[in-house]
Protein backbone atom coordinates (compact mmCIF):
# COMPACT_ATOMS: atom_id res chain seq x y z
CA UNK A 1 0.00 0.00 0.00
CA UNK A 2 1.31 3.63 -1.29
CA UNK A 3 2.07 5.58 1.70
CA UNK A 4 0.43 9.22 1.23
CA UNK A 5 1.30 11.54 4.66
CA UNK A 6 -1.09 14.87 4.39
CA UNK A 7 0.78 17.68 3.69
CA UNK A 8 0.80 18.94 7.67
CA UNK A 9 2.41 15.41 8.46
CA UNK A 10 5.35 16.30 5.34
CA UNK A 11 5.15 19.88 6.72
CA UNK A 12 6.55 18.64 9.89
CA UNK A 13 9.07 16.33 8.20
CA UNK A 14 10.74 19.56 6.48
CA UNK A 15 10.59 21.36 9.47
CA UNK A 16 12.22 18.91 11.74
CA UNK A 17 15.22 17.98 8.84
CA UNK A 18 16.01 21.66 8.63
CA UNK A 19 16.22 22.02 12.34
CA UNK A 20 18.35 18.91 12.77
CA UNK A 21 20.93 20.65 10.06
CA UNK A 22 20.71 23.77 10.72
CA UNK A 23 21.72 22.92 14.57
CA UNK A 24 24.33 20.52 13.21
CA UNK A 25 26.10 23.43 11.74
CA UNK A 26 25.74 25.68 14.31
CA UNK A 27 26.81 23.80 16.65
CA UNK A 28 29.97 22.51 15.01
CA UNK A 29 30.78 26.17 14.06
CA UNK A 30 30.27 27.70 17.11
CA UNK A 31 32.50 25.12 19.01
CA UNK A 32 35.53 25.64 16.06
CA UNK A 33 34.83 22.18 15.43
CA UNK A 34 37.60 20.69 12.25
CA UNK A 35 34.52 18.65 11.05
CA UNK A 36 31.96 20.52 10.53
CA UNK A 37 30.77 19.23 6.73
CA UNK A 38 31.25 15.85 7.36
CA UNK A 39 28.82 16.09 10.73
CA UNK A 40 26.19 18.10 8.27
CA UNK A 41 26.75 15.69 5.83
CA UNK A 42 26.46 12.81 8.33
CA UNK A 43 23.13 14.72 9.95
CA UNK A 44 21.47 15.24 6.25
CA UNK A 45 22.20 11.19 5.97
CA UNK A 46 20.29 10.25 8.80
CA UNK A 47 17.41 12.75 8.30
CA UNK A 48 17.01 11.73 4.56
CA UNK A 49 17.03 8.03 5.83
CA UNK A 50 14.71 8.73 8.20
CA UNK A 51 12.14 11.00 6.51
CA UNK A 52 12.36 10.25 2.85
CA UNK A 53 9.81 8.59 2.51
CA UNK A 54 7.14 11.20 4.08
CA UNK A 55 8.10 14.47 2.63
CA UNK A 56 10.75 13.49 0.05
CA UNK A 57 13.74 15.27 2.78
CA UNK A 58 14.76 18.07 1.09
CA UNK A 59 15.27 20.63 4.05
CA UNK A 60 16.62 22.70 1.75
CA UNK A 61 14.48 25.70 0.31
CA UNK A 62 17.00 25.64 -3.10
CA UNK A 63 15.73 21.97 -3.68
CA UNK A 64 12.38 22.53 -3.13
CA UNK A 65 12.14 24.98 -6.10
CA UNK A 66 13.98 22.96 -8.12
CA UNK A 67 11.95 20.22 -7.69
CA UNK A 68 8.48 21.98 -8.16
CA UNK A 69 9.91 23.88 -11.24
CA UNK A 70 10.96 20.75 -12.74
CA UNK A 71 7.22 19.70 -13.04
CA UNK A 72 6.31 16.01 -13.42
CA UNK A 73 4.05 16.74 -10.83
CA UNK A 74 6.39 15.89 -8.51
CA UNK A 75 5.03 18.39 -5.97
CA UNK A 76 2.67 21.47 -6.52
CA UNK A 77 3.78 25.50 -6.27
CA UNK A 78 1.11 25.71 -3.21
CA UNK A 79 2.76 22.39 -1.44
CA UNK A 80 6.21 23.49 -2.26
CA UNK A 81 5.56 27.03 -0.66
CA UNK A 82 4.57 25.47 2.40
CA UNK A 83 7.61 23.18 2.32
CA UNK A 84 9.77 26.23 2.28
CA UNK A 85 8.06 28.27 4.92
CA UNK A 86 8.51 24.94 7.48
CA UNK A 87 11.93 24.49 6.08
CA UNK A 88 12.65 28.57 7.15
CA UNK A 89 10.59 28.23 10.32
CA UNK A 90 13.28 24.85 11.25
CA UNK A 91 16.06 26.50 10.33
CA UNK A 92 15.51 29.53 12.43
CA UNK A 93 14.57 27.93 15.51
CA UNK A 94 17.74 25.88 15.18
CA UNK A 95 19.51 29.00 14.86
CA UNK A 96 17.98 30.29 18.28
CA UNK A 97 18.42 27.18 19.93
CA UNK A 98 22.24 26.89 18.96
CA UNK A 99 22.94 30.52 19.59
CA UNK A 100 22.14 29.77 23.53
CA UNK A 101 24.77 27.07 23.38
CA UNK A 102 27.41 29.70 21.62
CA UNK A 103 26.71 32.28 24.55
CA UNK A 104 27.03 29.65 27.81
CA UNK A 105 30.61 28.16 25.65
CA UNK A 106 34.25 28.58 25.40
CA UNK A 107 33.51 31.30 22.21
CA UNK A 108 31.25 33.21 24.02
CA UNK A 109 32.77 36.28 22.96
CA UNK A 110 33.59 35.16 19.30
CA UNK A 111 31.09 36.48 16.42
CA UNK A 112 30.25 33.89 13.53
CA UNK A 113 28.27 35.30 10.72
CA UNK A 114 27.64 34.64 6.84
CA UNK A 115 30.04 36.33 5.04
CA UNK A 116 32.62 36.41 2.37
CA UNK A 117 36.16 34.96 3.32
CA UNK A 118 39.18 37.23 3.06
CA UNK A 119 40.65 38.27 0.01
CA UNK A 120 36.81 37.13 -1.63
CA UNK A 121 34.07 39.55 -2.22
CA UNK A 122 30.12 39.39 -1.97
CA UNK A 123 29.92 38.24 -5.45
CA UNK A 124 32.81 35.44 -5.68
CA UNK A 125 31.03 33.88 -2.82
CA UNK A 126 27.53 34.18 -3.87
CA UNK A 127 28.91 32.76 -7.04
CA UNK A 128 30.52 29.59 -4.99
CA UNK A 129 27.16 29.11 -3.18
CA UNK A 130 24.92 28.96 -6.73
CA UNK A 131 27.16 26.67 -7.92
CA UNK A 132 27.28 24.52 -5.13
CA UNK A 133 23.84 25.00 -4.39
CA UNK A 134 23.10 23.99 -8.16
CA UNK A 135 25.12 20.95 -7.47
CA UNK A 136 23.20 19.54 -4.69
CA UNK A 137 19.79 20.70 -5.82
CA UNK A 138 20.80 18.88 -9.46
CA UNK A 139 21.61 15.42 -7.45
CA UNK A 140 18.62 15.78 -5.94
CA UNK A 141 16.28 15.88 -9.23
CA UNK A 142 18.61 13.41 -10.80
CA UNK A 143 18.76 10.67 -7.96
CA UNK A 144 15.80 11.19 -6.23
CA UNK A 145 12.78 12.32 -8.54
CA UNK A 146 13.50 10.40 -11.41
CA UNK A 147 10.82 7.24 -12.16
CA UNK A 148 11.97 3.52 -10.87
CA UNK A 149 14.63 1.42 -13.32
CA UNK A 150 13.12 -1.54 -14.42
CA UNK A 151 13.44 -4.45 -12.65
CA UNK A 152 13.95 -2.11 -9.13
CA UNK A 153 12.89 -4.40 -6.15
CA UNK A 154 11.47 -1.25 -4.06
CA UNK A 155 10.46 2.50 -4.95
CA UNK A 156 12.76 3.71 -2.12
CA UNK A 157 16.12 4.71 -3.60
CA UNK A 158 18.75 3.77 -1.05
CA UNK A 159 21.45 5.69 -1.97
CA UNK A 160 20.32 9.06 -2.46
CA UNK A 161 20.40 9.54 1.27
CA UNK A 162 24.45 8.95 0.46
CA UNK A 163 24.45 10.87 -2.79
CA UNK A 164 23.16 13.79 -0.92
CA UNK A 165 25.11 13.73 2.39
CA UNK A 166 28.14 13.41 0.08
CA UNK A 167 27.11 16.65 -2.32
CA UNK A 168 26.78 18.96 1.63
CA UNK A 169 30.23 17.33 2.08
CA UNK A 170 31.78 18.58 -0.71
CA UNK A 171 29.98 21.96 -1.04
CA UNK A 172 30.91 22.58 2.64
CA UNK A 173 34.71 21.55 2.41
CA UNK A 174 35.31 23.43 -0.90
CA UNK A 175 33.28 26.76 -0.24
CA UNK A 176 33.94 26.77 3.23
CA UNK A 177 36.43 29.26 3.39
CA UNK A 178 35.32 31.06 0.53
CA UNK A 179 32.01 31.64 1.20
CA UNK A 180 31.09 29.35 4.28
CA UNK A 181 29.53 26.45 2.23
CA UNK A 182 25.97 27.42 3.25
CA UNK A 183 24.06 25.85 -0.23
CA UNK A 184 20.98 26.30 1.59
CA UNK A 185 18.99 30.01 1.99
CA UNK A 186 17.08 27.60 5.53
CA UNK A 187 20.99 27.48 7.02
CA UNK A 188 21.68 31.42 5.81
CA UNK A 189 18.37 32.37 7.89
CA UNK A 190 19.27 30.12 10.09
CA UNK A 191 22.79 31.57 11.12
CA UNK A 192 21.06 35.39 10.86
CA UNK A 193 18.63 34.09 13.07
CA UNK A 194 21.75 33.28 15.66
CA UNK A 195 23.67 36.45 15.29
CA UNK A 196 20.30 38.12 16.08
CA UNK A 197 20.05 36.13 19.25
CA UNK A 198 23.77 36.19 20.12
CA UNK A 199 26.42 37.98 18.19
CA UNK A 200 29.34 37.09 20.41
CA UNK A 201 30.85 40.55 21.48
CA UNK A 202 30.67 42.11 18.48
CA UNK A 203 28.75 45.46 18.03
CA UNK A 204 27.84 44.50 14.42
CA UNK A 205 24.41 44.49 13.78
CA UNK A 206 23.05 41.34 12.17
CA UNK A 207 24.06 39.99 8.34
CA UNK A 208 20.52 41.15 6.82
CA UNK A 209 21.98 41.93 3.55
CA UNK A 210 24.37 38.88 3.26
CA UNK A 211 21.41 36.80 4.25
CA UNK A 212 19.55 38.21 1.21
CA UNK A 213 22.21 38.14 -0.99
CA UNK A 214 23.07 34.25 -0.19
CA UNK A 215 19.60 33.52 -0.12
CA UNK A 216 19.48 34.83 -3.99
CA UNK A 217 22.71 32.95 -5.47
CA UNK A 218 21.55 29.52 -3.60
CA UNK A 219 17.94 30.12 -5.05
CA UNK A 220 19.14 30.83 -8.75
CA UNK A 221 21.05 27.91 -7.92
CA UNK A 222 18.11 25.58 -7.62
CA UNK A 223 16.53 27.03 -10.32
CA UNK A 224 19.24 26.55 -12.52
CA UNK A 225 19.46 22.81 -11.60
CA UNK A 226 15.76 22.41 -13.00
CA UNK A 227 16.57 23.89 -16.56
CA UNK A 228 19.38 21.05 -16.77
CA UNK A 229 17.77 18.47 -15.26
CA UNK A 230 14.99 18.99 -17.90
CA UNK A 231 18.22 19.26 -20.91
CA UNK A 232 20.00 16.03 -19.36
CA UNK A 233 16.53 14.08 -18.38
CA UNK A 234 14.46 14.52 -21.29
CA UNK A 235 12.71 10.95 -20.98
CA UNK A 236 11.34 12.35 -17.52
CA UNK A 237 9.01 14.61 -19.27
CA UNK A 238 5.66 13.00 -20.59
CA UNK A 239 4.34 16.72 -20.56
CA UNK A 240 6.26 19.98 -20.53
CA UNK A 241 7.94 21.03 -17.88
CA UNK A 242 6.65 23.98 -15.67
CA UNK A 243 9.81 25.95 -16.78
CA UNK A 244 8.69 24.99 -20.93
CA UNK A 245 5.07 26.26 -19.73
Amino acid sequence: IDYEPRLHVRCASEFLGAFMLVLTIGLNVTMASPATGFASAASAMCMIYSLANVSGAHFNPAVTLAVVLSGRDKLSPGDGAAYMFCQFGGGTLAGMVYARFHAAGPNAGLTFTLKSAAGYGPNAAGVVELFFTFFLAYAVLACATTSSLPGRRTRQSFYKALVMGACVAVGGISAGRISGGAMNPAVSVGVTAANVAHNGWSEAPPPYATCACFTLWQLTGGLLAAVVFSLTHPDEYKKAPLLAK
